[in-house]
Order: C-alpha cells, then structure tokens, then sequence
C-alpha cells in the first residue's frame, strides 16, 4: 500500500504525546528534585550541564536538541527536562528505607557539577518512597520523626494505593520532604504519582511569581481608577469647550493601563496557566481524605487561590 507523503512533522507530532514518561520507581528509595527558574540561554546551558554529567560517568550525553533524558549513571540515576522557562532534574537511589531524609539521593551528585548549574532555584526536594506498613501510618510520629513537628498535608493517592505526606516547608538543609507510602502501587504508577507531587510544589511556586508583580501595580491601577472616575464626573456636566481636553485625558489614562499591564501579561498568562496544571496534577492523584490531615486540594484552594484571585483581578 502506498500512501501520500507524510506531513514533514508527522512524528515529531506523534511522539509528543509520549514526551516525559514518567521513571519508574519502586520501594524503598530516595529521589532528589531540583527545579531551576532559567532564562534564555540559560537553559541550553543546563541542558549542556547535563551532558557535562553523563560524560562525567562514561553514559552518552542526551542529543542536543532533546527536552527529555533520563540515564543510569551508576552511583544514582538521572531524569533532565526542560521546559519554556525552568529546568529540572531527579536523582535517583535506592534504599534508605530508616529514614530518607538522613543521607539524600543529591549527596551522591558531584558538588561541583551542582554549583555549576545556570539559574535560581525555585524547588529542592528530597521525597522517600518507602513500603508501607501492614498497620496506618501513625502521622503525629511521622510528623516528629521526618518533618520537625510540623503539620502535615495528605491522603492516600491513587485511590488508595499509596499515602502521601509533606509539610510544604523549607527545612534547615534547603529541600522541602515528601514522604510516600507504597501499599499497592506499580512501578509506574509510583513513578507518575511522585513526578505530580513534584510538579505540583514546582507549579505552585511559578504561578505565585506573578502575586509581586500584582502587588506592585495596585497603586499604579488604583490612581489610574480615580482618574477614570474623575474624568468620568467631569464629562457629566463638560461643555463642548472641555470635551477634547477630558477625551484626551481618557486617551492618555486607557494607553498608561494597556501599556502597563501588556508588560506583565505574560507573565499573568503564564500563572493562569500553571494554576491550572496544579490542580490538574492534584486530580490525578485521585487523592481521598486522611483523618486529621488537609488534602493537596485543601491546602492548595486555601493557601493559592487568593494569591490566584488578586492576579487575575489586576490582568482585567
């Protein structure tokens, strides 16, 4: 059978919906995650830090113009994306099934390969993935143990399948802790449910980028408002003489607001847009409530949607 040509990106089209599958994971192991804010030429410069490592363990460096690489590295394994405006990487190593957190998958990763990395971190995350228990976990002492006493946000993910913990806290050594209990889950349904813990704190994080800027133009819009409403006033009673002067008035006001927020919509766009996937992320956890704990879902719609709220008011 012969058919018509093929669009010339027939497959890069194709293989897009299989683009960032997910590692998969079993218990018990420790993932460290970092997530790096990253502009312009900054992240083809990660992305060459990445070959950097893999030639570093003898591994051949991803293709230059790939946005997804995951490799064993030997001493841990290693997951590289990027995306349009951050970098992220996993490091991956097994065991640790006393205490995750005490000695990190990142404490394997060359410090000096670290420090070269291009541009800010937004997300450093240490997450255990340990086997769970015949019994509930008892959360107060996983809270003490793990999380400094601090109060927990959870609930069982994956109907079920597994619990989920964090506090949603920067502790002393600079990375945030997940905490997950595999009860029943496949690898990759362990692989998928820790990228969407991950992701969520890193949506989360790039969609407040743009409450500063909301909060920096209150003053700027608020005087402009009162200037609209006196213009406003004075066009009610204006005589004909007035009316060029206060319509240019209005010209001037409507072009400072347009040119004011057009500077910023990307950004306002931008925070629209990773709010959505945050709560899309949390629906695929198919998360169920945990007594005494907040839900993903709770802490986020009481915690975000204000910050969200106010965005959204000052991009109208």
């Amino acid at each position: 059978m012969i058919l018509p040509l093929d669009h010339p990106r027939r497959q890069e089209f194709n293989d897009e919906v299989h683009a960032r599958p997910p590692e998969t994971l079993q218990a018990p192991l420790r993932l460290s995650y970092l997530a790096l804010f990253a502009e312009g030429t900054q992240r083809q410069q990660g992305w060459d830090c990445a070959g950097a490592l893999t030639a570093r363990f003898g591994v051949k460096p991803p293709p230059s113009d790939a946005h997804h690489f995951s490799a064993d590295l030997g001493p841990f394994r290693v997951k590289c994306e990027r995306h349009t405006e951050f970098l992220r990487f996993a490091f991956i190593v097994p065991g640790g099934a006393d205490d995750p957190f005490a000695e990190p998958a990142i404490g394997l990763v060359p410090a000096d390969w670290l420090s070269s990395l291009p541009g800010q971190v937004i997300v450093a995350s240490n997450v255990g993935l340990l086997r769970a228990g015949d019994e509930d976990p008892a959360f107060e002492s996983i809270a003490q143990r793990f999380f400094a006493g601090y109060d927990l946000v959870g609930a069982t993910i994956g109907a079920g399948a597994a619990f989920a913990v964090t506090d949603f806290r920067i502790h002393a050594d600079g990375f945030s802790r997940v905490l997950v209990l595999d009860r029943s889950m496949t690898p990759r349904q362990a692989g998928r449910s820790v990228a969407r813990l991950t992701e969520i704190d890193t949506y989360r994080i790039l969609s407040l980028m743009a409450l500063p800027i909301a909060r920096g133009l209150a003053p700027a819009l608020n005087a402009c408002e009162r200037e609209l409403t006196e213009i406003t006033r004075l066009l009610v009673d204006a005589r004909d003489a007035d009316e060029p002067l206060l319509f240019e008035r209005l010209t001037r006001l409507e072009a400072e607001i347009e040119s004011t927020l057009s500077q910023n919509l990307h950004r306002f766009s931008a925070a629209a847009a990773y709010d959505d996937l945050i709560h899309r992320r949390i629906a695929e956890l198919r998360e169920e409530r945990l007594a005494g704990l907040q839900t993903f879902r709770e802490f986020t719609d009481r915690r975000l949607a204000p910050a969200m709220n106010t965005c959204r008011t000052t991009a109208l």
